[in-house]
């Protein structure tokens, strides 16, 4: 893959954090890139730095070393406030902890990243229409203490789909859910990632959730490797 087809590459990135007696290295010289539309996964042990990867790859940290290419432009680059676009407009993040504002409904929720736009135009009419696609059309007025973890989960997911970005990015987004659960929305994120085009890095410490995306990578030692 040529850096112009790209969407997203990493390379040669390195992230350390200072530490007695000396810095902790957590990624050594990774190398990825990921195409328009295509899905990885990535698996390894808890504290490995999968998440520290997610957070590089959607401009929430910056590397100590290497650079983030985002089609072809190296993120290093962009000023605050584009930094802040590019997060909202280019980038979907679903964390394992859904982090939905218990004072909002579902559907207030999945509109909050088009406040930065006023309210994009056909906004709420699409987070209805995502609403309904997931099975939560009639949980819209609901607020996240009335919603079971799997609905809070699914609401989290169309809030990241509402801009439309080119890049989902899921940080163990199963990891609070049942096997069956899981499963459901683990196939649920693959349907809509085609129909939406748009590629997502998935990290997950479960391997049957990880091979339901196709491309499995492995971080170890701080570098990124295919699984065996």
């Amino acid at each position: 893959m040529t850096p112009e087809s790209a969407l997203i590459e990493l390379c040669s990135v390195s992230k350390e954090y200072p530490a007695a007696p000396e810095p902790l290295q957590v990624l050594r010289n990774v190398g990825l890139s990921l195409s328009p539309g295509a899905c990885a996964a990535i698996v390894g042990p808890s504290g490995c730095g999968k998440s520290t990867l997610l957070n590089l790859m959607g401009a929430l940290d910056t590397p100590t070393s290497g650079h983030v290419l985002f089609r072809g432009n190296d993120l290093a680059g962009l000023k605050p406030h584009e930094l802040a676009r590019f997060r909202n407009r280019e980038v979907g993040f679903v964390f394992q902890s859904h982090h939905l504002l218990p004072q909002c409904t579902a559907l207030e929720n999945v509109l909050v990243p088009t406040l930065l736009d006023n309210g994009a135009n056909g906004a709420r009419e699409r987070a209805m229409g995502l609403l309904d696609r997931v099975g939560l059309s009639h949980r819209m007025d609901a607020r996240p203490e009335a919603l079971s973890g799997g609905e809070r989960q699914r609401t989290a997911f169309v809030r990241a789909l509402i801009n439309r970005p080119a890049l989902l990015l899921a940080d163990e987004p199963t990891g609070s859910l049942n096997e069956e659960a899981a499963r459901q929305l683990a196939d649920l994120m693959i349907e809509l990632q085609r129909e939406e085009s748009m590629a997502i890095v998935v990290v997950t410490h479960a391997m049957a959730i990880a091979e339901r995306f196709g491309r499995v990578l492995e971080l170890r030692e701080g570098r990124l490797v295919p699984r065996d």
